[in-house]
């Protein structure tokens, strides 16, 4: 698989930037499934921890970045309405979660739930968990 450019880069208030590829295709006739793939690379930097300590006990269990990553995707799209049910998926995300992702408390928050489930041995099964837009 050849590395794609991004899409999108948007800028969070957390100084943190969301990243989304394209990953539409198309698969029956004039039909395409239209998938946007959002990553969010999380630094593991001591801002996020409460003493330095905690932050080099997870750089030695976290991969450095961390990423978050999710799907937004819609089957059945006409060619003709592909761009626009691109442009409508980025911006329910970005509606529904970007007050989420872009608050100051997320990156900490994942961080310490991605260790919790290193400690409880729960592994994500799933890398990219679907969120369907409208």
């Amino acid at each position: 698989m050849t590395e794609q450019l991004p899409l999108r880069r948007i800028d969070l208030p957390n100084s943190l930037q969301l990243v989304c590829h394209d990953d539409t295709r198309r698969y029956f006739g004039d039909y395409h499934l239209v998938r946007l793939l959002l990553t969010l690379p999380i630094p593991l930097e001591s801002r996020f921890f409460e003493d330095e300590a905690a932050c080099l006990v997870a750089r030695t269990l976290l991969p450095d970045p961390l990423l978050y990553s999710r799907s937004a995707e819609r089957m059945g799209v006409p060619s003709a309405q592909v761009e626009g049910v691109r442009v409508l998926l980025m911006d329910d995300l970005l509606c529904h979660a970007g007050s989420y992702l872009g608050s100051m408390e997320f990156p900490r928050r994942f961080i310490q739930v991605e260790l919790a489930r290193l400690r409880t041995g729960k592994r994500r099964t799933i890398d990219f968990p679907v969120f369907r837009g409208a």
